[in-house]
């Protein structure tokens, strides 16, 4: 019995170890398949985000071996691949641009140096159980933020698509001078680019299941290599890889410096929040589906020790991917075997396999990225927010606007204040209603969305659908007043609605204090109904409780009614629970 409660205990620090102990040996084969299935993408474009990411194209493989493997271990996912992402790639070469510019040996150690930095956040922000900070991202930000970091990621690859150097700009000059310089394009670059942007999207369209990355690198090598297109022009012809080492090429950190990575902490922290709020996502979408416990703060821990891995590597940061977890389902995948096949794969490709791609086109690996980027410039979510109407569409929007106008780690912080900024529009501007009676006198709604509900003569009900806190206090007293103002001239009372009040803070108390002032002033009595235990508590307290008077607090609607309307606070009635609940 200890031992099994070990192994538990241990599970859920290393979760490798729950999974193994209920491994089914009948999965195996499609865990095999699934693994293979998922490799024949990840090879080609993890070396086509290498070059996002502005490293050579190995450390992409690099980037691979460890990461599947740390996340297999410590994510609590079984089913979510984590491995290089356009996403990340995208943020590690502004994150490391900030700090030298890219090409040298420095940015390589520089991009693995960030990704173990941005793994040992992730751990330490699981080890707090800081899970909630995929909320610093709402979802409408998180919508357009994602679509504009699309759009970014395929404008930048224009210019290797036809073959000329990337000018300079934000995403809208660096598209309009790629058309504006049609004249430099490279007709052949041009060609190869196109055809290879036409078979990914038709493979994709008409084979789902093929490895179209894959068949389409593949093709582009034999091509290369037959017709001898890298030496066209004296060897002024299609651009292709280069050199791709057989084994690892050790990353020198010389260039890693303690002040180089103090400057790259704030980038990291973006890197976290926008990587950890799309991978949980993917996850908790999985375990809604196949049921699976899903901790967020573990996943955490299994994200940085997928990071960590990579930059051991020297490798560029990973998150979760959803084409590859998409695809290792479709191919009969249930398990991290998966991942660690990948991993397996990814290794021999390094080992044996690595100079095969020397002869693959830049275009090629363009438009590799393009494709695996596209669905990610997705305007539905968008779309659907301005058909709604609400103002979740233009904060959608300026999130979109900060990543194509200003720049990638601009639009993270864009992103988050504008998370921010709608969280607080949602607290400090929450509904309230005023009350009236049911005309069989049993319950009490909202007299706004009621014709047939009565106002109680003598007694004005308020009903506050939010915690009363610092951000909303003044606008709870504001509109409270407001309503009072038109109030019938024989109100001697006031009854707060307290039901979905679920939290006060001081601020909350003091406000409810002068409230019962300066109602007393004008010879009015207040009373309190539904109060939870919690706001009761803290009522009591900040002694607020005592100056409202606790035979002024009511189970009930009805009961505060009935005492108010007696002019003594009892609530020896019952009746049913407004509206908004339960009958009371």
């Amino acid at each position: 019995m200890d031992t099994h409660h070990e192994a538990r205990g241990l599970a859920r620090v290393v979760p490798m170890v729950g999974w193994l102990r209920t491994y089914d040996r009948s999965w195996l084969t499609g865990d095999l398949v699934a693994g293979l299935t998922v490799w024949a993408l990840v090879v080609p474009e993890s070396m086509a985000y290498a070059g996002v990411a502005g490293v050579p194209v190995q450390y992409g493989l690099y980037a691979v071996i460890l990461a599947v493997v740390g996340y297999a271990v410590f994510g609590s996912s079984p089913r979510l691949f984590v491995g290089p992402s356009s996403t990340v790639a995208a943020l590690s070469a502004v994150v490391v641009g900030s700090v030298v510019s890219g090409g040298g040996d420095d940015f390589v150690a520089l991009s693995a140096a960030l990704a173990v930095l941005v793994g040992v956040l992730y751990v330490l922000a699981g080890l707090l159980r800081l899970g909630f900070v995929a909320n610093f991202f709402a979802k409408p930000v998180l919508d357009g933020f994602i679509a504009g970091l699309g759009l970014y990621i395929a404008v930048g690859q224009l210019p290797k698509l036809v073959g000329i150097e990337s000018p300079d700009g934000n995403t809208v000059l660096k598209a309009v001078r790629t058309v504006a310089e049609i004249g430099d394009w490279s007709v052949l670059a041009a060609v190869v680019g196109v055809a290879a942007l036409v078979l990914l999207f038709g493979l994709e369209r008409f084979a789902p299941r093929l490895p179209g990355a894959l068949l389409v690198a593949a093709a582009g090598i034999a091509v290369t290599a037959v017709f001898g297109l890298a030496d066209v022009d004296g060897g002024g012809g299609l651009a292709i890889v280069g050199e791709v080492p057989t084994g690892f090429s050790p990353v020198s950190w010389d260039g890693v410096t303690l002040d180089a990575v103090v400057a790259m902490v704030p980038g990291a922290l973006g890197i976290l929040v926008v990587g950890f709020a799309q991978s949980v996502a993917i996850a908790k979408a999985y375990a809604t589906k196949y049921h699976d416990p899903t901790d967020p703060s573990q996943e955490m821990i299994g994200y940085g020790a997928a990071n960590v891995g990579a930059g051991l590597l020297g490798g560029f940061t990973v998150t979760g991917s959803l084409s590859k977890s998409a695809a290792a389902e479709s191919a009969g995948g249930r398990t991290p075997v998966v991942s660690l096949t990948v991993g397996i794969a990814t290794l021999a490709t390094v080992l044996f396999l690595a100079g095969v791609f020397e002869q693959l086109p830049e275009p090629v690996l363009a438009a590799i990225v393009i494709v695996a980027v596209w669905g990610m410039i997705d305007f539905a979510p968008v779309v659907r927010l301005r058909r709604a109407g609400t103002v979740d569409f233009w904060l959608a929007l300026a999130a979109f606007a900060g990543v194509v106008l200003v720049g990638i780690l601009p639009g993270i912080v864009v992103g988050v204040v504008l998370s921010l900024m709608l969280f607080q529009h949602r607290v400090d501007r929450p509904h309230a209603a005023v009350l009236g009676r049911r005309p069989d006198g049993q319950t009490w709604g909202d007299l706004a969305e009621h014709d047939d509900y009565r106002p109680e003569a003598g007694v004005f009900v308020y009903r506050w659908d939010a915690p009363l806190i610092f951000a909303n206090a003044d606008h709870f007293g504001h509109d409270l007043a407001m309503r009072l103002h038109d109030r019938d001239e024989s109100t001697r009372a006031v009854v707060v609605d307290c039901e979905t009040c679920f939290d006060i803070d001081t601020t909350g108390s003091a406000t409810l204090e002068e409230l019962q002032a300066t109602l007393a002033d004008d010879g009015i009595a207040l009373h309190l109904a539904h109060l939870h235990g919690e706001v009761r508590d803290a009522l009591v307290r900040d002694g607020t409780l005592a100056m409202i008077g606790p035979d002024h607090v009511h189970d009930t609607v009805r009961g505060a009614v009935d005492a108010a309307l007696a002019g003594q606070a009892t609530d020896r009635h019952g009746d049913q629970r407004s509206t908004t609940g339960d009958p009371e």
